[in-house]
């Protein structure tokens, strides 16, 4: 399986074909581009918008190679998904020793935003929440690589950092680096948001969060608590092409951030470790999902991604299979630990640059390619699980 097969299977489900693909160049990039009215790029006719009909039959997506994202049925008994003890680490201990030969955290009781029905409409986007019950799980690793990955496939991309860590523009390698010194970033200078935009060699555009204070930083998110939809105007502001994909990359846990996220995305990618910390934070992140999206009439539900999957780890390997049956459909897939997605980003490049043949960017193109059908499959408002 090779990133081009996988590269042009994207191209097809966005209506397109693989033909003008051309590899970027690490290189002095010679333009960028100009605005969000008119991005040149590949309209993503699988990706439309709930008053549109189909125009053809639904693309067919080739099944996924053996090592890539394929989802193995469990050898161990599979509990329901409601059955909230299956969860702790006492379920999972269970559920361990079952491959071998239960009380679960409390619900976090979160207030959910007073949504009003004067949100800006944003149908004509694609919105993805990256999201994570805790840190260190690679959320904006994968967030950046993704945002790579649905660029490569000829879509307008943005992605929106909402973590104070402000890290994410280490992923990229900047298009104009005099414009990236310069920008402020949506934390600084919210009133001016389009003018933060910054491209990348990639093809993506980023609004960074930016470097603040503490107090500037409580008063930002002061302002955010007191305007839910702050977000979506911002969204709605930067006049955004028809079929742009835009990923929102979130700090782990509860936050405003989290909550204008949510009141925004289609979609909430959970990105999590085969650990049991991790394994054990699933229903917390799932509460507040539940929590910030139940006014959002498009959002379609969440999907998962297994990252830093270690087959030569015996509970690794024993934790992923459990999640694996205990997600089901929900799982958009797993990204095997690989040194190259650590050495592209020590190298400012992503990993399809540094290493395309690595198992991680195979992964990170399955993991895309389903997202992309999920949206697809839900672009008449179909609510999921």
């Amino acid at each position: 399986m090779s990133v081009p097969s996988d590269i042009s299977n994207l191209f097809k489900l966005f209506g397109d074909s693989a033909d003008g693909y051309q590899e970027l160049a690490s290189g002095p990039v010679q333009s960028s581009q100009s605005g969000w009215s008119t991005p040149s790029r590949i309209e993503p006719a699988a990706i439309v918008p709930e008053s549109a009909e189909p125009e053809s039959e639904p693309v067919v997506v080739q099944q996924a190679e053996a090592g890539c994202c394929a989802v193995a049925a469990p050898a161990v008994p599979v509990r329901g998904q409601k059955d909230e003890q299956v969860w702790t680490s006492q379920g999972l201990q269970g559920l361990l020793a079952g491959l071998a030969q239960q009380d679960s955290p409390a619900s976090p009781e979160v207030l959910a935003p007073q949504l009003s029905s004067q949100r800006p409409d944003l149908q004509h986007i694609r919105v993805i929440a990256v999201v994570s019950g805790k840190g260190g799980v690679g959320k904006s690793t994968m967030a950046a690589n993704l945002a790579v990955t649905f660029a490569k496939a000829g879509s307008a991309v943005l992605v929106l950092e909402l973590d104070p860590q402000n890290a994410l523009r280490q992923h990229f390698r900047a298009a104009e680096p005099s414009a990236w010194a310069a920008a402020a970033g949506l934390a600084v200078s919210a009133a001016q948001i389009a003018e933060q935009c910054l491209h990348s060699s990639d093809g993506v555009t980023l609004l960074p969060y930016g470097v603040i204070d503490e107090p500037r930083r409580r008063e930002f998110e002061q302002s955010l608590a007191n305007d839910p939809h702050w977000l979506a105007q911002q969204l709605a502001d930067l006049h955004l092409s028809k079929g742009t994909v835009v990923l929102l990359d979130t700090p782990p846990g509860p936050s405003v951030y989290l909550q204008q996220a949510l009141s925004v995305a289609n979609l909430a990618l959970v990105v999590s470790l085969a650990d049991a910390a991790s394994y054990t934070a699933l229903p917390f992140i799932d509460s507040l999902i539940a929590t910030y999206s139940q006014e959002a009439a498009d959002f379609v539900g969440s999907s998962y991604l297994i990252n830093q999957v270690d087959p030569s780890r015996k509970l690794n390997q024993d934790i992923t299979q459990i999640m694996q049956g205990l997600l089901g459909s929900r799982l958009a897939g797993m990204v095997h630990a690989d040194p190259a997605i650590g050495e592209a980003l020590a190298y400012n490049r992503n990993v399809f640059e540094y290493a395309p043949n690595s198992s991680a960017c195979q992964d990170i193109v399955c993991c895309a390619q389903t997202l992309v059908e999920r949206l697809a499959a839900n672009s008449h408002g179909e609510q999921t699980a």
